[in-house]
C-alpha cells in the first residue's frame, strides 16, 4: 500500500496538481499560481468541476474594470459586485472570436430541424452531437453559456479540428481517442484570451502576497509585463540581408504582427482588431528568433536563402514572400515542412509561415510594418 500511496503521489505531481492545499487555499506548481477564496473563486472552482471545465489559475486576481477577476487555463472567474458578489464565468469564447474578427453563419432550417439537435432561440445556433452530450453532462448554460455557432473546422495547435464556440467556452474534437465519447475537450481560450489582452502570467512565489493597491483592494489594471529585452542580433553568418530599393519608413497606419513563440501563432492586426492568424514555426536552440519590436525593412517576393552558421549550411531554393524584420531574419513561406504551430520549431532564426499564409500576409503588410515577436 505504501508504494502505491507513492506511485498516486508522483502521478498527482506530473499532472500538475497543487504544490501543497490547505482549506483555504491552492498553489499550482505548473503555473506558478495561488487559487484561494478572497474572492470565492477556490469555492466556485472546487464546486463546478474546476479540474476540468477551467484547468489551472494562470494569473493572479486582479481589478479590470468594476469586476474581479482570475484567469485559468480554459476560462475565467469573476466577481460581480453590483450582482451581489456572485461568481461568474467570463464570456471568453464570444470575447476571443470577437478579437479574432470571427462572424458564424446562422444554421439552414434543415440544421434546425435535424434529428438529434438542440436549437437556441437566444442565440440562433443549434447544438448536437457530440458536443451536446458534453455539454450536458459538465455544466450546460451555468458552465459554457449558450452556443454562439454551429461546429466548424480550424486549425487548433496546428491540427484542424472541428470545433464549436459557445458563451464562456470552446469545445473541439481531439481525433485521437478511440472512443469519440471521450474525444471532446475544452479548449485552452483563458490563455489565449490573456495572451492576447497581455495580462501577465508571471509565476506568484508561494506565500507571497497578491498585488493589492492603496486601499489593499486587488490591482486595480491587469499586471503589465516587463518590456521585452533589447533584440538579439542575428548572427554574423546568416544570409545577407537584400538592401531595400527605398528608405525604409514606418507606415503611418495602425497595422501590427505579433508573432508569439510560446504559442508558434501569428496575429494581424488593424488598429486593435485582429484581421488575420496563422500558425507559425520559428528558430530552433542556437538560432533562436529574436525576441523585441521590429519592422519590415525589406520585401522580397521570391530568393533563394543560402549560408552556414552553427555548423550546418543551406541552400534554399525559391523561398516565396519573405519579409525582412532584423538582420537576415525574415517572415516567409515554407514548403519543405508542415509543423507549423505544433511547438516543433524548425528554422535557422526565420518565421515559417504555411505558403498561403505568408503570401495573405505579403500582399497585406507594406514595408515599414512594425512587427512584435514575444515570448
Amino acid at each position: 500500500m505504501r508504494y502505491l500511496a507513492l506511485i498516486a503521489g508522483m502521478m498527482l505531481a506530473l499532472w500538475g496538481a497543487p504544490l501543497h492545499a490547505q482549506s483555504n487555499a491552492l498553489y499550482f506548481v505548473a503555473t506558478g499560481q495561488r487559487l484561494d477564496d478572497t474572492y470565492g473563486f477556490l469555492r466556485v472552482w472546487r464546486t463546478s468541476d474546476g479540474p476540468l471545465t477551467l484547468g489551472q489559475p494562470i494569473s493572479a486576481p486582479f481589478r479590470d474594470g468594476e469586476l474581479t477577476v482570475q484567469y485559468f487555463e480554459r476560462g475565467r472567474l469573476e466577481l460581480h459586485p453590483a450582482h451581489d458578489n456572485a461568481v461568474l464565468r467570463g464570456r471568453v469564447g464570444a470575447e476571443y472570436a470577437a478579437a479574432l474578427g470571427r462572424s458564424f453563419p446562422q444554421p439552414t432550417l434543415a440544421i434546425r430541424n435535424a434529428p438529434g439537435r438542440r436549437f437556441f432561440a437566444e442565440t440562433g445556433y443549434t447544438l448536437g452531437p457530440p458536443f451536446l452530450a458534453f455539454w450536458e453532462a459538465h455544466g450546460a448554460i451555468d458552465v459554457f453559456g449558450l452556443p454562439i455557432s454551429e461546429p466548424r473546422w480550424e486549425y487548433v495547435g496546428g491540427a484542424l479540428r472541428q470545433v464549436q464556440y459557445f458563451e464562456r467556452a470552446r469545445l473541439e474534437v481531439d481525433p485521437r481517442p478511440a472512443d469519440l465519447a471521450n474525444a471532446v475537450r475544452i479548449s485552452d481560450l483563458g490563455r489565449d484570451l490573456a495572451r492576447l489582452r497581455g495580462i501577465d502570467l508571471s509565476p506568484v512565489a508561494a506565500g507571497q502576497a497578491l498585488p493589492v493597491d492603496a486601499n489593499g483592494q486587488p490591482q486595480t489594471t491587469p499586471p503589465v509585463p516587463a518590456p521585452a529585452a533589447t533584440p538579439t542580433p542575428a548572427p554574423a553568418a546568416r544570409p545577407p540581408a537584400p538592401k531595400p530599393t527605398q528608405p525604409v519608413t514606418r507606415t503611418t497606419g495602425d497595422k501590427l504582427i505579433i508573432v508569439d513563440l510560446s504559442d508558434q501563432w501569428l496575429y494581424a492586426l488593424d488598429g486593435d482588431r485582429i484581421v488575420f492568424d496563422a500558425p507559425v514555426s520559428t528558430g530552433r536552440d542556437g538560432f533562436n528568433t529574436p525576441v523585441g519590436s521590429f519592422t519590415i525593412y525589406a520585401k522580397v517576393r521570391e530568393q533563394t536563402m543560402r549560408g552556414c552558421a552553427g555548423g550546418e549550411c543551406w541552400v534554399v531554393p525559391r523561398v516565396p514572400h519573405a519579409m525582412y524584420i532584423v538582420g537576415g531574419v525574415a517572415l516567409h513561406g515554407t514548403y519543405w515542412h508542415n509543423q507549423f504551430g505544433t511547438g516543433v520549431r524548425r528554422s535557422h532564426g526565420c518565421i515559417n509561415l504555411p505558403l498561403k499564409a505568408a503570401a495573405w500576409l505579403y500582399e497585406w503588410a507594406p514595408v515599414g510594418t512594425s512587427v512584435v515577436v514575444r515570448r
